[in-house]
């Protein structure tokens, strides 16, 4: 590498340095400013304390009630109960002191972890549904709990470096004024300390960042382990399993003794060098005999005082530059979700009375086309279904319906008028959904319809009712107070769909869309559901993803996707006579009883 590349390289990392630090210091800065002059102060009672330490002692060895002597520019003249009564003032300022310079850093490091949780799920929460479904299971998890606590700790290293940065300098001008060579030898021993251990700092930040990225794949791995419990047992996979997850912790344990060795290794070298400096002084002493013994012997304790606190400076800099990584994967995780924030109409929503889709196109991958060149119009309160073979599209439709997407070609309509208009918060409010798989909140019952919403009892039941789950829900001994979720009541597939499904109508929407939304109930149920959105196929509009064929005899008209393209568009008993795809489909339902789409 050049010496030019060098450089610019090193200016580079000063400036994303500056920039991680200004995420730890943000709105902080009048506590840090107090927890300098805090510090400030300590350092200055502290260098007072030693000095006059030193000379009590020395005036108590030597005998007599007086003393007279010299502290560098200053000369003493007084007797040893009023130094002593001096000292004793000076200490209960240091301990008075210790109570800010202790308070400041916890609140400062408890601000910034605060902060940074609230900003990280503050941007999840805005990003778009793109960005949120490319997340790895477990990772943000991951960046709001080790990731945070490691800035924390960053937090942290930054105030106990301001502390005793600011201790280090008082102590060593403290020193310059009772003896000039005594000073440059402690900042001679503290500098070459820092320079000698500069490769062990660089080294420790890389592997501070491969650590970080450990870990991330580490909870991802244990998130993943959890998720698929079930399916590890039906087919036997613990011990693959194990050994996966064995290779995350052995590659994280490696990374770490290697870390933990750097981080202990350069404090203990820094010790070696406060001892030869406590040596050098003894030997100064010596040198210059006992009529300087008071002076000379302040002065030692402030050298392996002020040796001291460099070795809390090194530590504290070791620490920062160990955090650093992770403070940067929290920044990063942030500015991803951010960027990449869904556009927020400004438009209020009307009543929706037709949707309609005009060429448009969709592509996970540059190439691969998930939906291509789609156009159709729908009114308000027809029932439509949608059906085609796995891997057709289907879903990626129901996801730009539901505009957790937008396409990439062509426009969506609402009313004529494009949807990316309208408000987020009008489009959320009248447009609902039902998954497949029915994902429940360890809540209760209620909670779980309510889903965060400002619903009230009567909403409910309402949905409740609709879903066909209220009569089953109060025959439970809690009601709509029973607790269910993951690891919670044993809940059957078919009540938690009700309960989802409970959950979309809740809030009165115009527009709804469900994806297969009989697929985990009994036939009784299936029929008593069909029958509830039956009757509510005048009031709201309806989009259902349908892998029986029986679940479309509700259906006014029925679109049929396959290879991202809306092959066909109509009744049923046209597509009957004119679709091969879904003449067979309703054949084959005809002939199980059940059939699948």
């Amino acid at each position: 590498m050049s010496r030019h590349s060098a450089r610019a390289e090193r200016s580079a990392t000063r400036t994303t340095t500056r920039t991680r630090l200004d995420l730890l210091i943000g709105d902080r800065r009048r506590m840090i400013v107090a927890l300098a002059g805090f510090s400030l102060l300590a350092g200055f009672s502290e260098a007072a304390t030693l000095a006059l330490i030193a000379q009590l002692a020395y005036g108590v060895v030597k005998g007599g009630s007086h003393l007279h002597t010299n502290i560098g520019p200053f000369s003493i003249h007084a007797s040893i109960g009023t130094l002593l009564e001096i000292a004793f003032g000076v200490c209960i300022i240091r301990i008075l002191l210790v109570v800010p310079v202790s308070v400041l850093p916890a609140r400062i490091a408890t601000s910034v972890q605060a902060g940074l949780r609230t900003r990280i799920f503050d941007a999840y929460t805005r990003s778009s549904w793109r960005v949120q479904s490319t997340d790895r299971e477990g990772q943000l998890q991951e960046t709001m709990t080790n990731q945070v606590m490691q800035a924390t700790m960053a937090a942290l290293m930054m105030t106990s470096l301001i502390t005793t940065g600011i201790m280090f300098v008082v102590l060593t001008l403290s020193a310059f004024a009772l003896n000039v060579l005594a000073a440059v030898v402690v900042l001679a021993v503290s500098f070459s300390g820092f320079a000698i251990l500069a490769p062990m700092r660089r080294r420790l930040r890389s592997r501070a960042g491969e650590m970080s990225e450990a870990q991330v794949n580490y909870a991802g791995g244990i998130a993943e382990a959890v998720s698929v419990a079930q399916e590890i047992h039906v087919f036997g996979a613990d011990a693959a399993q194990r050994t996966r997850i064995d290779g995350f912790v052995q590659r994280t344990r490696e990374i770490t003794y290697r870390t933990q060795l750097l981080m202990r290794l350069a404090p203990a070298l820094y010790q070696a060098m406060i001892y030869l400096l406590l040596i050098g002084g003894l030997a100064a002493l010596e040198a210059i005999g006992r009529g300087h013994a008071g002076a000379l012997g302040g002065v030692v304790l402030l050298m392996v005082r002020a040796g001291s606190t460099g070795q809390s400076v090194q530590t504290a800099y070791q620490g920062l530059v160990q955090a650093l990584p992770f403070i940067e994967r929290t920044q990063n995780a942030e500015q991803r979700y951010r960027a990449d924030a869904p556009r927020a109409g400004g438009l209020p929503l009307p009543r929706i009375k037709a949707l309609a889709f005009e060429r448009v196109s969709f592509a996970y991958r540059e190439g691969v086309p998930a939906l291509q060149d789609i156009s159709f119009a729908v009114a308000g309160n027809e029932t439509i279904g949608i059906v085609g073979p796995s891997g057709a599209g289907k879903s990626t439709l129901v996801q730009l319906l539901l505009r957790l997407r937008e396409p990439q070609d062509g426009h969506y309509l609402v009313n004529g008028t494009p949807a990316e208009e309208f408000a987020r918060r009008d489009w959320q409010a009248r447009v609902s959904y039902v998954p497949q798989e029915p994902r429940l909140i360890h809540a209760s019952v209620a909670d779980n319809i309510r889903f965060f919403r400002d619903l009230d009892a009567q909403a409910i039941e309402r949905g409740a009712r609709l879903a066909r789950i209220h009569d089953v829900v109060m025959s439970w001994r809690d009601g709509y107070e029973t607790i269910v979720g993951p690891r919670a009541a044993a809940v059957s597939g078919g009540q938690q769909q009700r309960i989802c499904l409970a959950r979309a109508l809740a809030g009165s929407p115009e527009v709804l869309i469900l994806d297969e939304p009989t697929s985990a109930l009994d036939p009784q149920s299936e029929k008593a559901i069909s029958a509830s959105l039956t009757s509510l196929s005048h009031e709201l509009t309806l989009f259902i993803v349908a892998h029986r064929m029986s679940t479309l005899d509700m259906c006014d008209r029925v679109m049929v996707i396959i290879d991202g393209r809306l092959v066909a568009f109509d009744t049923k008993a046209l597509l009957e006579r004119e679709n091969s795809y879904y003449r067979v489909a309703s054949e084959l339902a005809g002939t199980s009883g059940a059939g699948a789409a």
